[in-house]
């Protein structure tokens, strides 16, 4: 479906949305646009105060609704907290979940581990994702719901393999900023594609797609210059950005697509101009990187071992 455009979304009147890094950027825009359309959705994010300013400025004069709840990627523990809480809250309310958006990530950076011990940009970007999504299965389950997981462009650069081992997940080294972030690109291609495929043989009626943004202005890049000892940068970036880049409404576009039930199950949405920086979301082929099974199958078995717990069936 060429020239696919953001109005031939339906009315979200009565669905109900998760998605994770809401306050800002793309996954701001994704909300706003939901929202407008009559949805409800749930702010996954780590700062309650800018959630509760993202959802006041997304909730006014729209008709639909928004709360903030705190969700850190890089603590499993609240990951698992932030499930249960919304489960919970979601058989109270007799509504169903219809989509889980995977949208948060921390890009570059020095070194950093998570509350058990990962490296964070896998921690976050991957695992903490993988388990969320385990966790909210029976909720997506049980509403013929949606998984859309946001990759990059910078998957194509992963180097995870039929044999890489649970230190490349959690603990890489020599440490690389850039390359362990196209690996978590990489490896969240990878569990799409995987998860689809192991839901689609199980007959579930859960939807699994994949998307990337191209490359919008955010501030994954301002984050990223002040973790380098660069924010003297950060006022020139964000006058250089707009003009270069596209914007974080034209970045969330893919997300959008990917919410369409138009969209099949398995599919890759993104830009395709200028090297698939920008345009408007058409259905991609998978990277190569991710389009081996036995490697998602490695990333998989990896990840359960990790996690300590199984992935969904």
């Amino acid at each position: 479906m060429t020239g696919w455009q953001a109005r031939q979304l339906a009315e979200q009147t009565g669905r109900t949305f998760v998605i994770t890094g809401a306050n800002s950027g793309i996954g701001l825009e994704t909300a706003r646009d939901l929202v407008g359309r009559g949805g409800h959705v749930v702010l996954a994010v780590r700062d309650l105060a800018k959630g509760e300013q993202a959802r006041s400025e997304i909730t006014r004069g729209a008709s639909g609704s928004a709360e903030v709840r705190r969700l850190d990627l890089s603590d499993l523990d609240s990951v698992a907290s932030f499930a249960k809480d919304l489960a919970e809250q979601l058989e109270a309310s007799g509504r169903l979940l219809n989509a889980l958006v995977c949208n948060a990530g921390v890009m570059g950076g020095p070194y950093l581990m998570t509350s058990q011990g990962f490296e964070r940009q896998m921690g976050t970007n991957h695992l903490g994702h993988a388990a969320l999504v385990t966790a909210l299965w029976p909720g997506l389950r049980a509403a013929g719901g949606r998984v859309v997981v946001l990759s990059s462009i910078a998957a194509r650069g992963g180097r995870l393999s039929r044999t890489s081992s649970r230190e490349d997940l959690v603990a890489p080294s020599p440490y690389q900023a850039s390359r362990v972030y196209s690996n978590t690109k990489q490896a969240n291609l990878l569990f799409a594609q995987e998860l689809h495929r192991r839901a689609a043989a199980a007959g579930s009626p859960v939807s699994v797609v994949a998307a990337h943004p191209g490359v919008s202005a955010t501030n994954l890049f301002s984050r990223q210059l002040r973790e380098q000892n660069r924010g003297w940068l950060v006022p020139a970036a964000r006058v250089v950005m707009p003009l270069v880049l596209q914007s974080a409404a034209a970045g969330a576009l893919p997300t959008l697509r990917a919410l369409h039930t138009s969209t099949p199950s398995g599919s890759f949405v993104g830009p395709r101009a200028l090297g698939q920086f920008r345009g408007r979301p058409e259905l991609l082929d998978v990277y190569s990187s991710a389009g081996d099974p036995a490697v998602a199958a490695r990333l998989w078995a990896l990840t359960e071992e990790v996690l300590g717990a199984p992935l969904p069936a």
